[in-house]
């Protein structure tokens, strides 16, 4: 099944293919011929999903489907995961009021937030990031997909498995305990996160300020994670990540306030559009997640 997701233009494409292909996980998600491939789990079943780099001022999609009745919800979650729905002049007319940013805006305009197609994994996958690398955090996920992921059939790729759900993963705790090699601390995070998740006290059909406050409740989850998911996985616009060690970096490059309290403060005049000033700051540093893959 073939469609063409249309978007408001410009749509700046570095960050946003960059930052999916180099956190993708293998097994479930990759980066093949010029497109983002993933795996995700929909009602009717497994389904693959294929996002191309822009044509003109639509993306084109490729679906595979268990059941052709999950094609609208597919669609839905790659315009959250693509950040299709974003105005982005709107978002121009705001973060470029701002000298620090107008430059960065004016360079690179239509900058979208990666978002994901699977809003459970996200929050397990930020558990996993934690503290850690890009790379570092792909092998600890590969690790849980190979283990206890879904295996599904890719006519056209390597895609081999769904992300295994937090039901799955707690069900088998001495197995998951086993294959969290990470310090204790993180690893009872990421196994309280995914009970969280199997007896629904995190729920992403909540709006986002509520799963904020039932992330922030779960031992171990602080603001970035909490932030990072709400960003990702809900779409929320103006989330921000004053903490964020990159976001820092950048705001000192910058002459914005680098102190976290401050930025936080300074940020409040990008609003609505936070987590598009993030992904600017971002892109002032060297990372293959501000760049389109080889």
């Amino acid at each position: 099944m073939e469609r063409r997701l249309e978007f408001a233009p410009p749509l700046e494409a570095s960050n946003l293919f960059g930052h999916l292909a180099a956190t993708a996980v293998p097994g479930t998600e990759e980066w093949r011929d010029g497109a983002y491939r993933a795996s995700v789990a929909l009602e009717g079943g497994p389904a693959l999903v294929q996002v191309g780099l822009p044509e003109g001022d639509a993306l084109p999609l490729v679906l595979h489907l268990a059941d052709p009745a999950d094609e609208a919800e597919a669609v839905r979650r790659v315009r959250l995961a693509f950040d299709l729905d974003l105005d982005p002049v709107a978002m121009r007319d705001v973060l470029g009021r701002d000298p620090a940013l107008a430059p960065l805006v004016a360079a690179a305009p239509g900058r979208r937030v990666p978002g994901t197609l699977d809003p459970a994994a996200m929050l397990l996958r930020a558990v996993l990031g934690q503290q850690v690398s890009t790379a570092a955090a792909r092998t600890h996920a590969a690790r849980l997909v190979e283990a206890f992921g879904e295996p599904v059939v890719d006519p056209d790729g390597g895609l081999t498995r769904l992300f295994p759900t937090a039901a799955r993963m707690v069900a088998a705790p001495e197995r998951l305990a086993d294959l969290l090699r990470m310090p204790a601390t993180r690893r009872r995070t990421f196994i309280g996160a995914a009970v969280a998740l199997a007896d629904g006290r995190v729920d992403f059909t909540r709006p986002a300020a509520e799963v904020r406050g039932d992330l922030l409740a779960l031992p171990g989850i602080g603001p970035w994670t909490a932030d990072t998911v709400v960003m990702r996985a809900l779409g929320d616009s103006d989330a921000f990540l004053p903490g964020d060690l990159g976001v820092v970096q950048a705001a000192r490059r910058l002459g914005l306030p680098d102190r976290p309290r401050e930025l936080e403060a300074h940020s409040r005049a990008w609003s609505p559009f936070r987590a598009h000033a993030v992904q600017y700051l971002w892109a002032t540093g060297v990372h293959a997640v501000n760049a389109l893959p080889a």
